[in-house]
């Protein structure tokens, strides 16, 4: 079966655009986490991730880590009443930013060629950045009280982030 439809100039521009926006969310997120990550401390254990003095605190800023792993430390590093959740909610986004940045071309709609197709795939694309960006919202917030906390005598700094 073919079909005479074509997306835009603008409609590619849409998508493409919405996969930008998506890659930037997912590599925030990595990046907030390489930023915490050396700083914290798990429940039953003294120190950081980094040595004892922090002073290789960038080990993740400097490293080629990504998302699930990334993740898999948090994880070790944080106590909840119920980790199940934490559990589901972490392996959704990992498995959203594999879609994505791994698979969106092997998905059904990924060809735009029909209307309802374009549709699919944008909406698609806005459902998983409006999914993490709600959890990279939580993690500068988390940022920027680390980074004040480590220059206690720096003038603070309001940042805004829209996603």
């Amino acid at each position: 079966m073919t079909s005479d439809w074509q997306p835009t100039q603008e409609q590619h521009d849409q998508i493409f655009a919405e996969l930008g926006r998506c890659l930037y969310v997912f590599q925030s997120i990595e990046a907030r986490l390489k930023l915490m990550l050396p700083h914290l401390i798990a429940p039953d254990q003294e120190e950081s991730l980094a040595s004892v003095d922090f002073s290789n605190w960038r080990i993740y800023l400097d490293s080629k880590t990504t998302l699930g792993p990334l993740i898999q430390k948090l994880k070790d590093h944080v106590s909840t009443s119920h980790p199940e959740l934490i559990d589901a909610a972490w392996s959704q986004l990992v498995k959203h930013r594999n879609e994505v940045m791994h698979h969106f071309v092997e998905q059904p709609f990924a060809r735009l060629d029909t209307e309802s197709k374009f549709q699919e795939a944008l909406a698609f694309l806005k459902h998983r950045r409006a999914s993490a960006a709600h959890l990279l919202c939580m993690l500068q917030d988390l940022c920027l009280v680390f980074m004040r906390e480590l220059a206690p005598d720096a003038a603070p700094e309001e940042v805004t982030t829209v996603h």
